[in-house]
């Protein structure tokens, strides 16, 4: 049967047989080390990531072995590749600038999947690190706070050579956010001072503990950090209108609306059982008219 096959046939039949088989032995090898990198890397972000390039690593190697075999390059291999790569060079500078990007986002560890980044005016959570592309959830724009949009944001790597890139959850879950309380010059501001203060720590006090911890870890990788406490401070600021109330407190990067809620709501309550405490708003007192010039109508 197989000797009124043509040969010609054969050896296509044959080169699909092992490009198969290559394909195969790259999926299954790619499968096994992103299993093995999250056995042995705690961190779930950084395995992911590790795992995402392993990924893309093998799949890049095995499409150039298959290349290889169909087309019988030999040792003509390396030349054919240094020409191509030479023309796809000049032809898309704008791809080897985004693929340079990604190592430049793999090896400098700038980002990785699942950390809350900002570059340029997109803000979100990574999704995805391709070869030439970054996915990000975007949160923000028309949503108030950090909460999702809904969209998904492609950033082209390049980007991050030439924006500067914010990382939120990199070296800490935790970040400072402030609330300014504006009261009136007769109100009992001291009081209002001690309420604020007492309504913060009742609320950050769960996790205070883990953000002193890494701010102090977070110290010792970067000895120049000044330290800086994690409990609830405020500030008192007299301003034309108003005194201002400024509460400083630190919360987690991705929970940073649901605090800030529910210390508006606790002041709120607390603000109306003290009939000496009013909360400060614009207003416009008019102390009076310029004269008014009566014209005598012409006889």
């Amino acid at each position: 049967m197989l000797a009124q096959i043509p040969p010609i046939y054969l050896e296509i039949l044959k080169k699909i047989v092992i490009a198969l088989v290559i394909f195969g032995l790259a999926v299954i090898a790619s499968r096994l080390s992103a299993k093995l990198l999250l056995r042995r890397i705690r961190n779930a972000a950084q395995a992911l990531t590790l795992a995402a390039l392993v990924r893309k690593i093998t799949y890049v190697a095995a499409v150039l072995f298959i290349l290889s075999i169909v087309f019988e390059f030999g040792g003509n291999f390396a030349t054919i590749i240094g020409i191509l790569g030479a023309g796809v060079a000049f032809a898309s500078q704008e791809v080897i600038g985004s693929f340079a990007g990604y190592l430049y986002i793999i090896t400098g560890n700038i980002f990785r999947i699942s950390d809350r980044i900002r570059i340029g005016n997109v803000v979100g959570d990574v999704l995805d690190i391709s070869l030439l592309r970054t996915t990000v959830m975007e949160i923000g724009e028309w949503v108030k706070a950090d909460q999702y949009t809904g969209r998904v944001v492609s950033l082209a790597n390049r980007v991050v050579f030439s924006d500067p890139v914010f990382n939120y959850t990199q070296q800490s879950r935790y970040l400072w956010d402030e609330i300014m309380v504006p009261v009136t010059y007769d109100s009992d501001w001291r009081r209002a001072v001690e309420i604020i203060l007492a309504k913060a720590q009742e609320l950050t006090a769960p996790f205070l503990a883990d953000a002193k911890a890494e701010l102090e870890e977070m110290g010792k990788k970067y000895p120049s950090l000044h330290e800086s406490s994690v409990e609830p401070s405020i500030y008192v600021i007299m301003t034309d209108n108003w005194v201002e109330l400024t509460l400083r407190y630190v919360v987690e990067v991705r929970h940073r609306r649901s605090p800030k809620a529910q210390i508006h709501q606790e002041l709120l309550k607390s603000f109306q059982e003290v009939p000496d405490i009013k909360v400060a708003s614009m207003t416009v007192d008019i102390v009076g008219f310029p004269p008014l010039k009566s014209e005598k109508a012409p006889s």
